[in-house]
């Protein structure tokens, strides 16, 4: 039986990381690698949003330039990962070394407004002491440093292990040594995957949750997708499923990420609506009565249930207490549930 290709890219990106980090250690070619103390930011000139970044709160280095097609299309993400982490201290530099046409760079951001509303600066040195110590070659390329001047992700910003990393970087549960830990154990599952060896890939993950249970919900999310999805075990995974709801019953971003994938996933093997609502009706039990990410992931849920009317309640409150920088995407999956626009096709 051939896996999806977007299991194989969800396999990938969960082992690609971890086993990155295992290595990183004896990695030699480069001088600067995921472990190492950030350099300083040596810019020649800021367009926008002079900065200072160092040791205690967390940022991201970008590299970047106006004629990059592919940087163009990460800037909206980066924009919306600065707003959404912001209050909890996260910083980026969008960094250019167009340094003869800093003009241009200017008008670039200057015509982005909103849209790229994180610092940007010209290059002074950054270039050679991230970028090109680190091996890069092509941009975008983002550098994620911690909140102990260390560097915890190297590569492209629209990796979804970017945005997993930096997740764990904003919680304070970026841990690199248990990564190394849990590395060979992925690899063995990932194996016991590819010979439709079930139990074995189980226990293998079973092994790297023990560690950690929140550190590796990614693994645990796994392991109710290769149920769902490879093994087709529909019974398995609804057991599976309501343990990882005991699991992470007092964890605020589980459950909301395990009602999206049990509800909203395009993959529709992953759906079981009953565990969805469980998460999320246990989030809302966590969250104050008008927390507009818990209400937003009930209407959710509600929504792809076929309860258009509590999903359109429910949005509407979300709508009137979410900050102002969000309302834009909230009242668009508002008029969704209202059925006066369609919702955009997921990927």
């Amino acid at each position: 039986m051939l896996r999806s290709p977007r299991f194989a890219r969800t396999t990938a990106r969960l082992l690609g990381g971890l086993l990155v980090a295992a290595v990183a250690g004896t990695a030699n070619a480069k001088d600067l690698k995921v472990g190492d103390t950030a350099p300083q930011v040596k810019v020649k000139e800021w367009i926008q949003g002079e900065i200072e970044v160092g040791e205690g709160k967390p940022y991201i280095v970008e590299f970047w330039a106006t004629w990059c097609g592919p940087c163009k299309r990460s800037i909206p993400h980066l924009n919306s990962l600065y707003k959404k982490y912001k209050d909890s201290g996260l910083t980026i530099i969008g960094v250019s070394d167009e340094t003869k046409a800093v003009s241009k760079v200017r008008s670039f951001v200057k015509n982005q407004g909103d849209r790229m509303s994180y610092p940007v600066a010209i290059d002074g040195g950054v270039k050679r002491e991230w970028f090109e110590a680190a091996g890069q070659r092509g941009i975008p390329s983002a550098f994620i440093v911690d909140n102990r001047n260390k560097i915890a992700f190297i590569g492209h910003p629209m990796d979804p292990q970017f945005d997993e990393i930096l997740a764990q970087v904003i919680d304070g549960r970026y841990n690199p040594k248990l990564q190394k830990k849990a590395a060979p154990k992925l690899a063995a599952a990932e194996r016991a995957i590819k010979v439709r060896n079930w139990n074995d890939a189980y226990r293998h993950f079973d092994e790297v949750i023990e560690l950690d249970a929140p550190f590796f919900l990614s693994v645990a999310v796994e392991k109710y997708r290769v149920m769902s999805c490879e093994q087709k075990n529909t019974e398995g995974a609804k057991a599976w499923g309501s343990s990882m709801l005991g699991l992470y019953s007092d964890d605020k971003g589980a459950l909301r990420l395990m009602a999206e994938t049990m509800a909203d996933d395009p993959d529709q093997c992953l759906h079981n609506f009953e565990l969805a609502r469980s998460a999320a009706d246990r989030l809302l039990e966590l969250s104050s009565p008008n927390d507009p990410t818990a209400l937003a992931t009930s209407a959710m849920v509600a929504y792809r249930s076929g309860d258009k009317d509590r999903a359109v309640r429910e949005q509407m409150q979300a709508w009137m207490s979410v900050d102002p920088d969000l309302k834009d995407a909230y009242r668009r999956e508002l008029d969704v549930y209202r059925g006066t626009t369609k919702r955009t096709k997921r990927r």
